[in-house]
């Protein structure tokens, strides 16, 4: 009997925490400053239990975005593997990116650390991301001095560019490929060393700055 009544506390728990998420994802899409208790409220739960979840604003919004990319960004890379071409994949990733920024613009002003959350979303993708890079370099869609901790770089460097809310999903593709044409393997000029440290700094410049322009844009800039 104690054995199920802790696991029935569990997915209790596991339950508390979907709706927590579910719910602060439609609230922050509405407004990115939306109060805890408005959370809690929309997830029909009190504010006691949001923060024994959650303790602060910050962990609430690493989990949604977290969340975010665990559904939407880890199956295209697994499905579109399998269906694509590495070059079209990483195309495709991209895309996705631009379009979750552009939808998510409430998320993004809700959280004090977006450089930083985004930063180590982005890192925990390297692996595949090398992966992926290996494949397009042995089948020459990409150039061989490319590294994997590149990738995370040029993705922050387009959702800077390419994020604010004129740019419409034309101007994305068409950017998007200019920008992919500059990894091809023709005609390409070796590239200036660059060590792990540079790297980093580079990206949490460029998400932070992403972060700032968001906060400055609103939708009803777009034509």
């Amino acid at each position: 009997m104690a054995d199920e009544a802790v696991k029935t506390r569990r997915r209790d728990a596991t339950s508390n925490t979907e709706r927590l998420i579910t719910a602060a994802r439609s609230v922050f899409a509405r407004n990115g400053q939306a109060s805890l208790e408005e959370i809690a409220a929309e997830a029909g739960l009190g504010i006691a239990t949001l923060y024994r979840h959650f303790p602060n604003r910050e962990l609430l919004t690493r989990a949604v975005y977290r969340s975010i990319f665990d559904t939407e960004l880890v199956p295209l890379l697994t499905e579109s593997c399998a269906q694509s071409t590495p070059r079209a994949t990483f195309m495709a990733i991209a895309d996705r990116l631009l379009d979750l920024v552009d939808r998510e613009r409430g998320l993004i002003a809700s959280s004090a650390n977006f450089a930083v959350l985004t930063d180590e979303l982005l890192r925990d993708f390297v692996d595949p991301f090398a992966i992926l890079l290996r494949r397009a370099q042995h089948a020459g869609e990409i150039r061989a001095d490319l590294q994997p901790h590149d990738i995370p770089r040029i993705f922050s460097m387009l959702l800077v560019g390419l994020s604010t809310p004129r740019a419409t999903p034309a101007v994305r593709r068409r950017y998007l490929s200019l920008a992919f044409d500059a990894l091809n393997p023709p005609g390409a000029e070796p590239l200036p060393p660059l060590d792990e440290q540079d790297a980093t700094e580079g990206l949490r410049t460029g998400v932070a700055t992403l972060r700032i322009a968001s906060s400055l844009s609103g939708p009803d800039e777009r034509p």
